[in-house]
């Protein structure tokens, strides 16, 4: 592992977190300290200027407020995750936030929390959105409405040389990795234990954690078998000169920003992400990152998944 990498960790591993057991997505709320904001504006944003139809599009309430907080998890870099400072979140999610923010004439302010504090943090008031790439899934949409803004898969690492010879669609009886309350622990690695039970073989062991770091230093460690986590910042952390090698791929497929539901955010979301691409910000943000491959145009509104 490298230096720079054991110093992003760090920073991760300073911020306290919150954790209270909720029903349906096993969501807590955000801590009660002080949230760390993105207050410092890219290039990349300093190009945005206000889109008037997105931002007519805007419920009164929310023109009339002329702020927006955005929320989003603190761990998964390139994509969000906190700045040496450890005050500032940095990454490709924050960026969007701060420029869709600006293309809609509104102030924003980014809090990031636990990623299983999101759903209820919206529920209460707390945010007006989240960015924090999340799949909108079936359970997902019957209390939140989202908007496509970029997509991605997940990624499958194992220690250097793949020592247990595993296979990217056979981790059974295997100790996995995941993020608690992401769409890996919720659906798809259930799924792929559900496979091999049918088979006659052992269920995989999901292996909870509270951020995306946490994972890929216990494989370091040897205290399990396999990550699976999102594709990019599997990537990151490798590139990072972590211990891990990429097995593979799995599951690509859009994530979105969610809000409440009914709150009528939808259109002037889809025109603020639309203008966004049409200045180039939107490209300039994923490929500052590494993950221009992501891009996407469509930005539907509750697309089935």
């Amino acid at each position: 592992m490298t230096n720079k990498f054991k110093r992003v960790f760090m920073s991760l591993a300073a911020v306290s977190l919150a954790a209270v057991t909720l029903s349906g997505c096993s969501n807590p709320e955000m801590s009660n300290a002080a949230p760390p904001e993105s207050s410092k504006t890219s290039e990349s944003t300093k190009k945005v200027e206000v889109n008037e139809a997105a931002a007519a599009a805007l419920p009164q309430a929310v023109r009339d407020r002329g702020t927006l907080t955005v929320t989003m998890s603190q761990s998964s870099p390139p994509l969000h995750f906190m700045a040496e400072d450890g005050t500032t979140t940095i990454g490709v999610d924050p960026e969007i936030a701060v420029a869709l923010g600006k293309t809609l004439g509104l102030e924003t302010t980014v809090v990031s929390g636990p990623f299983d504090g999101i759903i209820p943090g919206i529920a209460a008031g707390k945010f007006d959105m989240a960015i924090s790439q999340m799949s909108p899934s079936v359970e997902r949409r019957k209390v939140l409405d989202f908007v496509d803004y970029y997509q991605s898969g997940s990624g499958i690492g194992v220690a250097p040389g793949n020592p247990q010879g595993l296979e990217i669609d056979n981790l059974c009886g295997k100790r996995v990795g995941v993020l608690k309350g992401s769409f890996q622990d919720l659906k798809r690695l259930p799924a792929l234990s559900e496979a091999c039970t049918s088979g006659g073989k052992e269920a995989i062991q999901a292996m909870t954690y509270p951020d995306m770091q946490a994972p890929n230093l216990a494989l370091t460690a040897g205290r399990i078998d396999a990550v699976y986590i999102d594709g990019p910042t599997l990537g990151y952390a490798i590139k990072q000169g972590g211990q891990i090698e990429l097995l593979g791929e799995k599951d690509l497929s859009p994530v979105s920003i969610g809000f409440k539901k009914d709150a009528g955010l939808e259109t002037a979301i889809k025109l603020g992400m639309e203008s966004l691409v049409e200045s180039g910000a939107y490209k300039e943000i994923l490929d500052k990152w590494g993950v221009g491959s992501g891009a996407i145009t469509d930005f539907a509104f509750n697309k089935e998944q």
